[in-house]
């Protein structure tokens, strides 16, 4: 006859039984982790090795508007200096406009060709008097609550020690030396105090712009390959006539283009059915403070600086979702 189980022998079992469940869902939630963290490396690195500077693009073919949406939503996610979002972008599709920037600013015949073949051009335009942005992205930081108290305090004059701005495009006409002198005065006291303590380095206003438009450009040709379209970074084009065709202010630089649209003789692009109304992955994503952004009908135009872009003004497009650090 077989003796009944103590309390203390069914106790242990069902510890022992709850034990290899908990670490039976501990593996299953471990083995799922690890699937997404390498699902999300191999697009990632799928989309790094696809990029390429594309030679020559497919003429006359048009992105639909739903991608490029997609693509200056993304875009809009890119980190500035102090947030101060300084990159603004025209995206030129009219074939009229594309035809007068190649024939009259382009330099290179590849670069001529390409403008006007390209289903798109992005021109990249970088404030070069950024300090008069600081109140509009103060307040907007400020109903965003992301940032500490002590940030917010010194936010302002921190941006405007630290952009190196100073009217360096009107300098030939005699302006700007007041600025100028500031700013060696800034560089040559942080030279002095860096043997003693770190100190931050000061640089033109020009080299702080158009190092944030080459970190939004970065981002907006990963945003465009993930979207099987074709990019190539132009620089070479006269400035002051690009300027004045696209009628972009003096207070704006122009770092770089990129043309947009389809290799020539590449296979057909089938375009994602997931775009910006698509919000599961954006539910799923860790919830994260994050700093807010500029609306995308402030940072981005159409065919001229500040026109609006026509699938912007057709919706009431709100990224606030999408804002990142």
């Amino acid at each position: 006859m077989k003796p009944f189980p103590t309390a203390t022998a069914t106790t242990a079992k069902s510890l022992s039984t709850a034990h290899i469940r908990r670490t039976h869902s501990t593996s299953v939630l471990q083995a799922a982790a690890n699937a997404n963290a390498n699902a999300k490396l191999h697009a990632f690195r799928q989309v790094v090795h696809a990029r390429k500077s594309t030679k020559k693009f497919e003429a006359d073919r048009i992105v639909p508007d739903g991608i490029w949406r997609d693509i200056l939503g993304m875009t809009l996610t890119s980190p500035s200096g102090f947030n101060l979002q300084p990159t603004h972008i025209l995206l030129l599709r009219s074939a009229l406009i594309k035809s007068t920037l190649s024939k009259h600013a382009m330099l290179g015949v590849g670069n001529q060709y390409r403008t006007i073949d390209a289903s798109g051009i992005a021109v990249f335009c970088t404030d070069l008097e950024p300090s008069k942005r600081i109140d509009r992205v103060y307040e907007l930081e400020r109903e965003g609550g992301a940032r500490e108290e002590g940030y917010m305090a010194v936010l302002r004059v921190a941006a405007t020690f630290l952009t190196g701005e100073a009217n360096t495009h009107n300098a030939a006409w005699g302006q700007g030396s007041s600025t100028n002198l500031s700013t060696f005065f800034k560089q040559s006291f942080t030279e002095a105090m860096s043997p003693v303590q770190p100190m931050p380095s000061m640089e033109s206003v020009e080299s702080w712009s158009y190092k944030n438009a080459g970190i939004m450009a970065q981002m907006y040709t990963m945003a465009a390959t993930a979207h099987g379209l074709s990019t190539c970074i132009m620089e070479g084009f006269d400035s002051r006539r690009t300027k004045e065709i696209l009628r972009i202010p003096d207070r704006y630089g122009v770092p770089l283009m990129v043309a947009t649209g389809y290799e020539f003789g590449s296979p057909p692009v089938i375009h994602s059915d997931v775009l910006e109304d698509d919000n599961d992955l954006l539910d799923t994503a860790p919830q994260q403070r994050r700093t807010p952004r500029l609306d995308m009908n402030e940072l981005f135009f159409g065919e001229t600086f500040g026109e609006p872009l026509d699938f912007l003004t057709d919706r009431n497009l709100q990224f606030e979702k999408n804002d990142v650090a």
